[in-house]
């Protein structure tokens, strides 16, 4: 045959469509999947006098026998004022949290030896029962060692330049640590799992034999005395990371951590869970704690900037991160304790973390097999101080505000990345005693695929040979990734094949990802494979309700087993292989039923601003720009800037009502959801903001009235090396520039306004700062010939509104 140049124009074209068809056309076997776990080994679990349990196994964390999945965020009370922890409580909850985490640090409680002080902003009794007021559980992190960016890693002054060995069975730092677990369990009696507390862990130390913190006496060009005992100090290191060397001190390191939960049993510090770090070689307490795990993208400890491989999946309990660990990982569970839901800096070392790293991060880490997640942090604060004495470790890093880049900032104020971690917190709170029993399955081509790699699909199946959940996301920190496109799955499972699409292929956009189910029973509704993702499931007067979520990018449909008679809003159904299938709009709400069951497939946007309120057996579905704050009977919604709050209930079986504004019916887009529009009265400050010069502004604020108004803030759009807020003599917070607006909350300050002026002064970028290359491009200035640059844009004053919502039921 003669061969033209068309021919081989054609030839070469088909050959490259193959081999891009064969390319985005994955496979996965899950039909040989692990499925046991080991009981009855561990020291931990519990019974309360209420009658429940929480006990542990090998892979999963069980309640009242049945799977579940804790949501641990961490909060440290002592860095907000305890006036506003109910409301920021709320936050916690309405974000999916399910545990908080907090530390109790040392130095704080027992700022002079031998005096405790357990009032205000350092009252973890009040906390904890606030906690449970809001139908929280707490992880105690009692230390003595805790890190957290405080001044001596927690420890206090007065133990410096005493011939005692910290952190180790030293019979005199013994003494002390003992003495504080017994002031924690004075304070926390009856608080406890056991007495029908939400208490239900407890961390002992942090990091032990892995890494340690300055003493906050130094000098400059001083090597750094380091908070950690004298055999450790060849082992120890900065920050968390991975020790290839080994522990050879293990054995005493372990003596002293069962030391540890000796003192905390003896103290009343009695919980179900006990927890010990994981990472690095760290030493845990054996079979009597489990190891917790962290991931951070953007370590600030780490002087190269690189993409990491936290976004990887993997079989994460047989090799977790920062691996090698000193303990038998198939022991214990997989469970997160500080996944970087944000990063503090130091003025040297800058890293930006954006709120879309969150969710991917988190969809890697649960589809490789983590059945707990733990933010670190997930609510920022402000460390205190006592005049202008710091209880921050220094070191470069800022002196007073822990904002952390978290999800909830240093005042209370919600960032970008709350939204969509929503997506997965809330998936665990209402699935994940159905995930937790699964075990990853990774595709045979996941070990070549490398953090630098853009072009191939990342993801993973937890399955049990038959059911499971396909996990995937596109998104690397340091890398710019592009859309995948015309991508197939064929999940082999061992009643046939399942695909995703069935028909057609799919797109995951740069950024995005998902979690999509196949052979799974929700309330009785058998689901051969869906392309939405679900989001939570609740019950309303008798009634179950599933609600899921469409993925940008990916044609919504769910296919039912068999024929089911369905009916609904915004579908359309059909018939493929003897199954039934329902397609959804796209970018719009919908709505089937199905044996008495109600499913609400919602656009991801919706999905990011939907919260579930109420109480057990009466939960409503609420969707709002506005933050949603269950309180009850009541509900708040919090706006920043918005007199004008539309939002939705779901199912629309309640009339609402407000005391602060005016409330009417809008025109829903489904008969089951009630729409309404809020309108509230505008408020004004009547606060100035002058600026004296180029790098002075005064706040006068005398006249703040915050009886209306939830919060007033002010944001800072500018360029330059770092910001500093004072009053009154003192510090009140600060900020080194990492190309986000500064905002400060004035309402933890309306009462020392009332008779002080607040300052705010801003220091130029130099041409030779140390930071630079953490910077992103479009913010780093022309210097020219200028040695220095400070840029700032006109400060913004906005208003939080914030009004009660009276659910009604008809």
């Amino acid at each position: 045959m003669k061969i033209t140049k068309f021919n081989a124009l054609t030839s070469t074209l088909l050959f490259v469509a193959f081999s891009l068809s064969a390319q985005n056309n994955y496979k996965i076997d899950i039909t040989k999947v692990r499925t046991d776990v080991k009981r009855g080994h561990l020291d931990l679990g519990g019974r309360s006098i209420k009658g429940d349990t929480i006990g542990v196994n090998s892979f999963y964390i069980e309640r009242n026998g049945k799977p579940f999945i804790p949501v641990i965020g961490e909060f440290h009370f002592s860095r907000y004022p305890h006036q506003y922890w109910d409301e920021e409580l709320k936050k916690m909850k309405a974000g999916g949290i399910t545990v908080v985490a907090t530390y109790v640090f040392w130095n704080m409680h027992e700022f002079k030896e031998g005096k405790f002080d357990w009032t205000g902003d350092l009252d973890v009794r009040h906390f904890t029962e606030l906690c449970a007021k809001n139908g929280l559980e707490v992880l105690m992190r009692v230390g003595p060692f805790a890190h957290g960016e405080i001044r001596n890693g927690g420890l206090p002054d007065w133990l410096y330049g005493r011939p005692i060995d910290v952190r180790s069975n030293d019979k005199d730092y013994l003494f002390y640590a003992n003495r504080l677990y017994q002031e924690i369990g004075q304070q926390l009696k009856g608080l406890m799992f056991k007495d029908g507390g939400p208490i239900i862990g407890v961390q002992l130390e942090n990091e032990y034999q892995h890494s340690t913190a300055p003493w906050g006496f130094t000098y400059q060009d001083a090597p750094k005395e380091r908070t950690v005992a004298g055999r450790d100090k060849k082992i120890i290191q900065d920050g968390v990371g991975i020790n290839t060397l080994g522990n050879e001190f293990a054995d005493v390191g372990k003596d002293h951590m069962k030391t540890l939960k000796k003192f905390a049993l003896k103290a009343g510090l009695v919980a179900p869970i006990y927890t010990a770090t994981g990472w690095g070689f760290a030493t845990i307490v054996e079979k009597g704690s489990i190891p917790v795990m962290a991931g951070y993208a953007y370590p600030f400890w780490e002087s190269s900037i690189r993409p990491s491989p936290f976004y990887l999946f993997k079989d994460i309990q047989q090799k977790p991160d920062y691996s090698p660990v000193s303990y038998d990982v198939n022991l214990y569970p997989s469970l997160a304790a500080e996944l970087g839901t944000g990063m503090a800096v130091t003025y040297s070392r800058r890293p930006k973390v954006k709120g879309e790293s969150f969710l991917p991060l988190m969809v890697r880490t649960v589809g490789s097999g983590t059945n707990g997640l733990g933010f670190y942090m997930y609510h920022g604060g402000t460390t205190p101080s006592i005049g202008n004495y710091f209880f921050t470790e220094g070191a470069g890093l800022h002196n007073k505000s822990y904002d952390y880049q978290a999800p909830i900032g240093e005042f209370g104020n919600v960032s970008s990345g709350y939204y969509p971690l929503k997506l997965i917190n809330y998936f665990l709170k209402s699935y994940g005693n159905d995930l937790a029993p699964l075990y990853p399955i990774l595709p045979t081509t996941n070990d070549s695929i490398k953090a630098t790699n853009n072009k191939t699909l990342r993801y993973s199946v937890r399955g049990d040979g038959n059911k499971g959940y396909l996990f995937m996301h596109n998104f690397q920190d340091h890398l710019v990734m592009n859309d995948l496109q015309d991508l197939k799955i064929d999940v082999a499972t061992k009643s046939g094949m399942v695909s995703f699409p069935e028909a057609g292929t799919f797109t995951l956009k740069s950024g995005s990802s998902a979690i999509f189910p196949f052979n799974i029973n929700y309330d009785g509704v058998e689901i051969r494979l869906a392309t939405v993702q679900p989001f939570c499931s609740f019950t309303n007067k008798n009634k179950r309700y599933n609600v899921m979520v469409s993925i940008d990018g990916i044609v919504p449909e769910m296919v039912l087993k068999g024929k089911p008679k369905v009916t609904g809003n915004g579908i359309k159904t059909s018939v493929r292989n003897g199954n039934t299938v329902i397609a959804f709009s796209t970018g719009k709400r919908s709505e089937f039923q199905v044996n008495g069951v109600s499913f609400l497939v919602l656009p991801n946007s919706d999905a990011e601003n939907a919260y579930l309120v109420g109480k057990a057996g009466d939960e409503k579905l609420v969707i709002s720009k506005a933050l949603v704050l269950d309180d009850g009977e009541q509900i708040s919604l919090v706006s920043k800037n918005q007199e004008h709050v539309d939002f939705a209930i779901y199912p629309a079986s309640a009339n609402v009502a407000s005391v602060e504004g005016t409330i009417t019916k809008a025109k829903s887009q489904l008969k089951n959801i009630g729409e309404w529009n809020l309108n509230l009265p505008k408020i004004e400050t009547g606060i100035q903001l002058i600026q004296a010069d180029a790098s002075h502004f005064v706040l006068k604020a005398g006249s703040l009235d915050l009886s209306k108004a939830n919060d007033v803030f002010i944001t800072f759009d500018y360029r330059g090396d770092r910001g500093i807020c004072m009053m009154n003599g003192e510090l009140q917070t600060d900020d080194l520039y990492t190309s986000k607006p500064w905002t400060i909350g004035l309402k933890k300050f309306q009462e020392a306004l009332k008779t002080n002026d607040m300052y705010f002064y801003f220091m130029p970028m130099a041409k030779d700062a140390p930071y630079l290359n953490y910077l992103e491009k479009e913010v780093l200035p022309d210097f020219g010939d200028k040695k220095s640059f400070l840029e700032i844009k006109k400060p913004s004053i906005s208003v939080e509104y914030k009004a009660t919502i009276v659910l009604n039921k008809k």
